[in-house]
């Protein structure tokens, strides 16, 4: 063979070899959860999880993380609306790994994980296999199937012994309520959540399950103990600080200017608009303000029934986001005031049903969303009285078009 083939062979036989040896681990390698604290991102507001693998003999000190996407990916935004993203395990050496988190002000946190030597090479070597190119993709779930609850069917899988939990530091809540704290101080994200979870969100979350959250994942673990022959003993050590928080980088300031404030403010214009404009000047308010709920109830259907997102499913924000609001936009532009006046009666109806069933619906509104739908009813009902009730109907303003 000449020296010309010879050289790629050989160069190929010793990558193939330095990744080999980059995925071995001697005996002493030691395995621990990594915590990370939240960031001022809304992808990074509820923290980070992640397993460190540390092996003193080989020298080698890496973090296996679950919680990495490509943006290079085709179609990545249509992929990541759809809900049909995939996220990929990643190696990542661990001293890069602590910079980056320093370079966003966050903290680190690390638990070794009690395995013996047989549960540890069981752990090591299905972490190498994930690894390989055709595993270490899987389809990402924000609930059920994200960079903690992987950890967590990892961790579990490889114990021998069996499991129990501590349930004196469970206390039952919904998905939903669990994200509340990291959320107070941006309400902007918080609606924004609100107003995309459905009813799924508001189901309860058992201890297992409350460790989507990565912070939850550490809390839970480090409550969970083996039931083994030599009696209980803790799945994971104590908690090492391994990074301290710096507020002055990671710290969000909050904001006078909440939905709470922006919508009480659209309820009083809406009020004084009703009794204080003519009836052109209310028909084009009404006709933007349902076409802009009526697109947003569209886009809520769509995430409802053409994605796999399946904590939107039956999100009953539609009762207020009404996509039918866009036939009174339809009527009330070809000026058939009389229909557009029961297409709002029909709005109404939803609305009220929002309003009267908010304490008992089985999903939870954000409460900022209540001005909101007050100065819905409001136009709804402005526009309803004239058709349904005449007589109460007020005849200040421009003269009204003829009903159709």
């Amino acid at each position: 063979m000449s020296r010309t083939r010879l050289l790629p062979l050989l160069l190929l036989a010793l990558l193939i070899r330095a990744e080999s040896q980059a995925q071995t681990f001697s005996s002493h390698a030691e395995v621990s959860l990594i915590t990370c604290s939240p960031g001022s991102e809304l992808y990074s507001i509820f923290g980070h999880s992640a397993i460190r693998v540390r092996d003193t003999v080989t020298n080698r000190d890496w973090i296996f993380n679950y919680g990495v996407f490509d943006f290079d990916t085709p179609n990545f935004y249509w992929k990541f609306i759809r809900g049909k993203l995939q996220y990929r395990l990643a190696i990542q050496r661990m001293d890069d790994f602590v910079r980056s988190y320093a370079a966003e002000g966050r903290a680190i946190k690390e638990e070794r994980l009690r395995l013996t030597g047989r549960e540890k090479q069981r752990l090591l070597r299905f972490l190498r296999i994930n690894h390989l190119p055709e595993n270490r993709y899987y389809l990402y779930d924000f609930f059920y199937n994200n960079c903690s609850t992987k950890i967590w069917d990892v961790s579990e899988a490889q114990v021998s012994d069996s499991l129990v939990f501590d349930r004196s530091v469970y206390t039952p809540r919904s998905f939903r309520d669990l994200l509340y704290p990291y959320l107070e101080k941006v309400p902007w994200s918080k609606l924004g959540i609100d107003l995309l979870l459905g009813v799924p969100a508001d189901k309860t979350a058992s201890f297992e399950q409350q460790m989507y959250l990565p912070d939850y994942l550490s809390r839970n673990m480090s409550h969970t103990y083996r039931l083994a022959s030599s009696g209980r003993e803790a799945l994971m050590e104590k908690e090492k600080v391994i990074l301290e928080r710096d507020e002055s980088i990671s710290g969000v300031d909050k904001s006078w200017l909440t939905p709470a404030v922006v919508f009480g403010l659209v309820l009083l214009a809406l009020a004084v608009l009703t009794f204080r404009a003519g009836k052109s000047t209310r028909r084009r308010v009404d006709a933007a303000l349902l076409l802009l709920t009526s697109v947003f109830g569209v886009v809520l259907l769509f995430m409802w029934f053409g994605t796999n997102h399946q904590q939107m499913d039956w999100n009953l924000n539609i009762l207020w986001a009404n996509p039918l609001g866009l036939l009174f936009v339809y009527f009330a532009l070809r000026k058939k005031m009389k229909r557009a006046g029961w297409a709002a009666g029909v709005l109404l109806a939803f609305l009220l049903v929002n309003l009267v069933g908010w304490p008992w619906l089985p999903q939870q509104f954000n409460l900022s969303l209540l001005p909101l739908i007050l100065a819905l009813v409001i136009r709804t009902l402005d526009n309803f009285l004239p058709v349904c009730c005449p007589a109460l109907h007020r005849r200040t303003g421009p003269t009204q078009p003829p009903l159709l």
